[in-house]
């Protein structure tokens, strides 16, 4: 797992009330990903029995790394996990440069 989930999209470490936080503000790589976010390159996944609600774990299955939930979510205009990532609903997962995919078992 990356310690941050961003970090493949060159995001800028920077301070928000005294916190180090990740910027994406400046990122032209994370910029070009969610510009062309339908045109990318993407595989379907069907929801398994277990994973209703969480993108996380289907993150972790096809990327290796359940903090790129996001993109999941992302790509399918996902609002509300636990209401619109159901068992047995197919989804796009978006390929991520740099982030090889896994197979995924349904």
């Amino acid at each position: 797992m990356a310690s941050n989930p961003f970090e493949i999209f060159n995001a800028v470490p920077t301070f928000h009330r005294d916190k180090l936080v990740s910027s994406l503000f400046t990122s032209l790589d994370f910029s070009d990903f969610m510009e062309n976010l339908e045109n990318n390159r993407y595989r379907i996944a069907i929801i398994p029995e277990g994973m209703t609600g969480r993108p996380d774990l289907l993150a972790l299955q096809v990327y290796g790394d359940e903090s790129l939930w996001w993109a999941i979510m992302l790509a399918n205009r996902i609002d509300d996990a636990k209401t619109e990532l159901v068992a047995g609903r197919k989804v796009f997962v978006p390929e991520i440069p740099g982030v090889p995919f896994n197979e995924v078992s349904t």
